[in-house]
């Protein structure tokens, strides 16, 4: 993962596999997307336990290679599995699930 410090994100240097989901070197993310007003409460959007499910949550939302709800579903497990409270974990997918339709790219949904 290489930091890009101009605008605020980070780049995969190599592809990776994750639960079985191959992300692609080269891909870019934000980390987790946390409203700054909730970092307190939440934490920071590029806490290392936020790195691996932000990353794989933003692939499958910019791919589509999967459902919506199961991108969704995968994110709260991966959490959990990095050692975030499963409290926390539900919060968060819960901002996922109700706030992030906007951001997922439905052309490539897989049925």
């Amino acid at each position: 993962v290489e930091p890009l410090p101009v605008d605020g994100m980070y780049k995969l240097a190599q592809s990776v596999i994750i639960e079985g989901v191959k992300i692609e070197a080269g891909f870019k993310w934000n980390g987790a997307s946390i409203p700054d007003f909730l970092w307190p409460l939440v934490g920071s959007p590029f806490d290392a336990q936020f790195m691996a499910p932000s990353l794989v949550h933003d692939w499958l939302y910019h791919t589509g290679e999967m459902p919506r709800s199961d991108a969704d579903k995968l994110f709260r497990k991966l959490l959990i599995h990095t050692g975030v409270s499963r409290r926390k974990a539900k919060i968060m997918y819960k901002g996922v699930h109700y706030f992030g339709a906007p951001f997922y790219n439905y052309k490539n949904e897989v049925a």
